[in-house]
């Protein structure tokens, strides 16, 4: 069993941002856990080799079962991802942006949404699907990956332009978010700027920084479970405790302490097999 963060080759690390890649088995005679996944910032691709989670969304009253291979946009509500009793998948995060650059589709369509990756990639999907569901290791896994995406950069043409940081901007540093310091440093209008942003994010950017600072706030509680809450708060860019709550409950659907108490009910966590990262704010 793994659960384990993997940087991609340093060829397509523009793009992705990072794969996280998970297998674990549990005792089929009782419901497997659930893994609770609060709103954040990302968007990507799932690839699920072995198994199909059910992807609950508590506050819209609604859930699915997504396709074996689906691309996700930005998440806007709190989902629990129900799993079977054994899931093998390798979970694609982009950087900021990254997924508009290869995918050309304006990201606001696909916010909350899981569309099957063939819709949007093609067939290469089923081969990279066989590919890793005969991987013989899981080394062999993040080639395969890399592979795939180093040809989808290859057919693109991007020049990079200075919004293409921003996203990463304010990702590392949302408490620090001030709208017409980012307009200005992607050398655009605020208006421009925010029409931009949308098209490749998917949210405005104040939105957006809201989700990294409770993110990032959600993390370092994570890391530093001794850490009180008005510290957490204080260090995360956030007036007073009270806005902290407020974030928590829209993004997470419950109280702070609960969210902890539930992610650390979380399948890895129960196995013991959690990735062990240094804080690195998101």
């Amino acid at each position: 069993m793994i659960c384990k963060r993997i940087k991609p080759a340093s060829f397509v690390g523009n793009y992705v941002k990072e794969y996280l890649l998970l297998h674990m088995a549990f005792d089929p005679t009782v419901a497997a856990p659930v893994k609770a996944y609060p709103t954040n910032p990302e968007e990507g691709i799932t690839f699920q080799i072995l198994g199909n989670l059910f992807a609950e969304s508590p506050e819209l009253k609604s859930g699915n079962k997504p396709a074996k291979t689906y691309v996700f946009g930005q998440p806007d509500s709190r989902q629990n991802f129900h799993l079977p009793h054994e899931f093998k998948m390798v979970h694609v995060r982009f950087q900021p942006g990254g997924l508009f650059h290869l995918a050309r589709i304006p990201m606001n369509e696909l916010v909350h949404q899981q569309i099957d990756a063939e819709v949007i990639f093609g067939s290469a999907i089923k081969e990279v699907n066989d590919r890793l569901a005969n991987a013989p290791d899981y080394e062999s896994i993040p080639p395969i990956l890399d592979t795939f995406f180093a040809r989808k950069i290859a057919q693109i043409k991007h020049t990079s332009r200075p919004i293409d940081q921003i996203g990463r901007l304010i990702l590392a540093n949302p408490q620090r978010f001030n709208l017409a310091w980012v307009a200005d440093q992607a050398c655009l209008s605020v208006r421009q700027f925010e029409n931009l942003f949308v098209r490749q994010i998917g949210i405005t950017p104040k939105y957006y920084a809201r989700i990294c600072r409770f993110y990032q706030a959600y993390e370092l509680k994570e890391f530093y479970p001794d850490l009180d809450w008005l510290s957490v708060a204080i260090q995360t860019g956030y007036t007073d405790y009270q806005h902290l709550v407020k974030d928590f409950k829209q993004f997470a659907g419950t109280a702070p302490n609960a969210l902890i108490r539930e992610s650390n009910q979380n399948p890895e966590r129960r196995l013991k097999i959690a990735d062990t990262f240094h804080f690195r704010g998101v």
